[in-house]
């Protein structure tokens, strides 16, 4: 336990959320009533900010319960009113407190409990070590992934009550109330000028858990993120149609997407309305409008969004990913009526990424939806990340244009013909995710084992 110096006036301060339960005293020095469970602010060895609809005068004593993760006890003990301020939008006050009589121990063990409780800690090793992903799972020091690979760092492991004390001050009100009510959330927030982390909230067994996705502070070019540059510069500057990049969970097809917003917003006079679920990127105009809309907190579904972004004036309409039926259909009408239209959808391959649009909808509909996606779709860039032969992680695509001949095989649902159309499309400047993983191997990128997994991989992924 740390062993603080009792003279000294200062102790971090830390954005924490636990449950605190304050009372009255009355004159004899005893609780009064029944006590009011507040929510705190932040916390610190010397004193607690917290919100109350009751307001408390200034110098005001109160009593106290403080339930720390891993203590098998709550902290009792008094607090002395310093400041009062009204919150704003709230029939609310914020109380800013001192700790008052309060044992040497119960402030040491505040003090060495905020030690565990910085999320901040975490998250900057894993930045320093490049990590991916990170993951809070209780019972487990925290997890990284590297690469592809897990690790785990070497820190305390993470006790009940420790991931909900560390993640609900990110989150408004709205936020908490949605998470308790479905037990699934995804929020995205920035602790640093040069960091952000998109994160997915969930229950595990009972306890709140959460992985945090980093995201890269600054937008790459094409080029810097080895994709076909004349073929995704042509991609951004057509007028109407439908784009899509497919690929696994993790394969970089957000990174993709961003790059596209990226190019159009520093080359062309053109509004891009995106929604996103949360948003990752933050783009800013320049030579073009972005606005970016949040599920949950700027519209409540893709498609609902996707059907109000063409009274807003849209070019380009970006939406996060295809989940549903009903966003396929608002996606194809925006591409149909006047809209460039990005997306992704989740597939092993370009092909099954149009077949995977296509299963969304009642067989008896799948030769209108195919005619439909036939009218309006431009391309699909395929993408995976796999092991580089020097470390870290290579991108390898596939890329599908959608000439005549493979606008007749969508239309008439002959897709199991379409990767020999891909074979043989160079001169529209498609090409197999075969081709291009010999490619890296031949520029010494990939190992020869990693090349003729997945090509065997892709192979059988069409059969």
């Amino acid at each position: 336990m740390l062993n603080f110096d009792q003279n000294k006036r200062f102790w971090e301060r830390r954005n924490v959320r636990v449950p605190m339960i304050c009372w009255e005293i009355s004159g004899d020095n005893k609780p009064v009533g029944r006590g009011i469970e507040v929510i705190n602010k932040d916390l610190s060895a010397n004193g607690i900010s917290f919100e109350s609809r009751s307001i408390y005068p200034i110098d005001t004593v109160i009593l106290t319960e403080i339930h720390l993760p891993g203590s098998k006890k709550p902290i009792r003990t008094k607090l002395k009113v310093a400041r009062i301020e009204t919150v704003m939008g709230k029939e609310a006050y914020l109380i800013g407190a001192a700790f008052h009589e309060i044992s040497p121990e119960d402030r040491n063990f505040i003090a060495s409990s905020l030690e565990k409780l910085n999320l901040y800690s975490i998250l900057d090793q894993a930045l320093k070590l490049g990590a991916s992903d990170l993951h809070l799972t209780v019972g487990r020091s925290p997890i990284v992934r590297k690469d592809g690979r897990i690790q785990t760092l070497k820190m305390d492991t993470l006790e009940e009550g420790q991931i909900k004390a560390m993640i609900y001050p990110l989150l408004s009100n709205t936020q908490i109330a949605n998470f308790e009510k479905n037990k699934e959330l995804d929020f995205a927030f920035s602790p640093s000028l040069s960091s952000r982390f998109r994160t997915n909230m969930h229950l595990q067994k009972g306890f709140l858990e959460a992985t945090l996705r980093s995201i890269p502070p600054t937008t790459k070019s094409f080029k810097d993120l080895a994709l076909p540059v004349e073929a995704m510069e042509r991609f951004c500057k057509e007028k109407s149609g439908l784009i899509l990049v497919a690929g696994p969970t993790g394969s970089g097809k957000t990174t993709t997407m961003a790059s596209m917003i990226d190019f159009i917003n520093k080359t062309q006079e053109r509004v891009v309305i995106t929604i996103e679920d949360p948003v990752e990127y933050v783009h800013v105009s320049q030579k073009g409008v972005i606005k970016q809309r949040e599920l949950g907190s700027d519209t409540l579904s893709y498609a609902e969004a996707l059907k109000r972004s063409l009274h807003q004036d849209p070019d380009v309409v970006v939406v996060g990913e295809l989940l549903d039926s009903e966003c396929v259909l608002s996606s194809i009408r925006a591409a149909e009526t006047g809209h460039l239209v990005i997306s992704t959808v989740h597939a092993p391959d370009t092909t099954q990424a149009i077949e995977r649009l296509v299963n969304l909808f009642p067989p008896e509909h799948a030769a209108s939806i195919c005619q439909q996606i036939a009218s309006c779709l431009i391309g699909i860039l395929f993408q995976r990340l796999l092991p580089g032969r020097m470390g870290g992680r290579v991108l390898a695509t596939e890329l599908l244009i959608v000439s005549t001949a493979v606008r007749n095989m969508i239309r008439e649902g002959k897709f199991i013909q379409m990767p020999l159309s891909i074979q043989t499309g160079r001169e529209y400047g498609m090409y197999t995710l075969e081709s291009r993983l010999k490619e890296l191997y031949e520029m010494g990128l990939l190992d020869f084992e990693i090349m003729q997994e997945f090509v065997k991989k892709g192979s059988s992924s069409r059969i």
